[in-house]
């Protein structure tokens, strides 16, 4: 019994050992192909940033970030990018959600 609390002990210590990853300093950027024939350039700025959405033929669209349960999601007037690894869901005024995969 001892040894596995031991164990358990040294396995918690070194967990707690590994640096966390350092925070995003720099934009990402990133293009997404879209179930409704669009492409999506998105960039993605550093926190408390949010996201710039260009969609040709439609006005550029400047999303704060918000709170997600999980993955992220950007949304500001009618408009919402939200996703997980690489797919997304675009949503802007006036248009249907359309699936997008990320390309590069």
């Amino acid at each position: 019994m001892r040894a596995a609390a031991f164990v358990l002990a040294a396995l918690t210590l070194s967990a707690c050992q590994t640096p966390c990853p350092a925070p995003r300093t720099e934009a990402v950027q990133a293009t997404f192909a879209c179930e409704d024939g669009s492409e999506l350039r998105v960039t993605f700025q550093p926190p408390p940033g949010g996201a710039l959405v260009l969609q040709e033929g439609y006005t550029t669209q400047q999303l704060p970030q918000r709170s997600a349960a999980s993955g992220y999601r950007y949304a500001d007037d009618g408009a919402e990018l939200r996703g997980s690894g690489r797919q997304a869901r675009w949503t802007r005024p006036g248009a249907a959600e359309t699936v997008c995969e990320q390309t590069d």
